[in-house]
């Protein structure tokens, strides 16, 4: 295959690696025809064409719904509207007065599938599948904004109010999908229904939990799930981006972690501390395949859950509703108590903006226990003098 051109087979296309960053090649065969794809594997393709100077894509399918040729057709397809004066953006027709709720959501996923994150996706559909799918059968037209307050009322009784609310924001999305892309000309119903009041979770371990907890992980005889445990609290990075640690993207010399990809969509750094390399350095003299944390049980090769072992430590340790997603509000809250400020915090977590680190700056009591008792004693020295 020459650069990125190259003639579109099955093979040829199979033999496409994903990469940390969306990669494009184009079809030497139809020059119009784009193949998108991203670090996920996913392969998609697109027409590749300027309408009235500007460069479009438009999506036809997956590789695993069109294959080569099939995809030509449809490019070929998307060519003659074009070159006719129609927008292949622009809907053919608008929904009518009989299309569903459901008919909705399938088309927003069909369309808008491309720019969402996979498992941002596929916690919408088993949001929608689970939780809205009573509505799912009505039509656009007679969904009121009194049946959406009743639905995100139950939802929120049953499941909680952030899933009240997730489920709320996802409907008034797809409805804006619908009236932005010219299809639907009523009123968004979602907008007359206010969000339930939620206050931000930040639970983390108090200085004798901590010593319970590490007295109890010390002494713990899975290793692997200890390491990743550990990993966990000194680098206060996502459970799936450690159990997922790959050591292609450690440099053991320079002491820091490449995260191929975060929740942010974003590639990350971070600084490994000293414990964190003793860690690694245990994980690499036991080393058998790419991943750090292996699993020669699993799938995909790495672990993936440790929720087992995360209760056996907490029901030992004597710890109660702690989740291991408070692993980081725990590195973050001492950070703050140890002189952080908050855009050291900020780095440290991958947090995209301070919005979500200010929450952290609120410490516990213990610490600011410490802080006032270490203030009041300065002052007394000084009074004394």
């Amino acid at each position: 295959m020459e650069s990125n051109k190259f003639k579109f087979t099955k093979s040829n296309i199979e033999k496409l690696q994903p990469s940390s960053k969306r990669s494009y090649y184009y079809d030497t065969a139809e020059p119009n025809l784009m193949l998108q794809v991203t670090p996920n594997g996913t392969k998609t393709y697109y027409v590749y064409k300027r309408i009235q100077g500007r460069p479009v894509r438009t999506y036809l399918g997956t590789t695993d719904i069109l294959t080569p040729e099939m995809a030509r057709i449809k490019a070929n397809e998307v060519k003659v509207s074009i070159n006719k004066g129609e927008n292949p953006h622009k809907q053919s027709t608008k929904y009518n007065e009989n299309t569903t709720l459901q008919q909705l959501f399938d088309d927003f996923v069909k369309e808008r599938e491309r720019f969402i994150g996979e498992r941002t996706m596929v916690g919408y559909k088993s949001m929608w599948n689970t939780k809205i799918s009573k509505l799912a059968k009505r039509r656009l037209s007679d969904i009121t904004g009194d049946d959406l307050k009743t639905l995100h009322r139950k939802i929120s009784e049953n499941f909680g109010n952030y899933t009240g609310n997730h489920c709320l924001v996802l409907i008034k999305t797809v409805y804006n999908y619908a009236i932005k892309e010219e299809r639907f000309d009523g009123r968004n119903p979602a907008i007359s229904v206010k969000l339930n009041k939620t206050e931000p979770r930040v639970r983390y371990m108090e200085h004798a939990e901590l010593q319970r907890f590490f007295a109890v992980l010390d002494e713990y005889d899975n290793e692997i799930s200890r390491d990743a445990i550990l990993m966990l609290i000194y680098t206060g990075a996502r459970k799936r981006n450690v159990l997922e640690m790959k050591w292609a993207d450690i440099d053991m010399e320079a002491k820091i972690w490449k995260i191929p990809q975060t929740k942010t969509a974003q590639n990350v750094t971070i600084a490994l501390v000293e414990p964190a390399m003793e860690v690694l350095q245990r994980r690499w003299e036991q080393a058998e395949n790419e991943w750090v944390f292996y699993s020669p049980t699993s799938k995909s090769g790495h672990v993936e859950d440790i929720k087992r072992a995360w209760a056996s430590i907490l029901e030992k340790a004597q710890i109660t509703n702690l989740r291991i997603h408070d692993l980081r509000h725990t590195l973050a809250t001492y950070l703050i108590a140890n002189g952080a400020d908050a855009f050291i915090v900020q780095r440290a977590l991958t947090h995209k903006s301070l919005q979500s680190t200010q929450v952290y700056v609120n410490l516990g009591v213990e610490h600011l226990r410490d802080k006032l008792n270490d203030t009041v004693n300065k002052m007394l020295n000084i009074g004394k003098k």
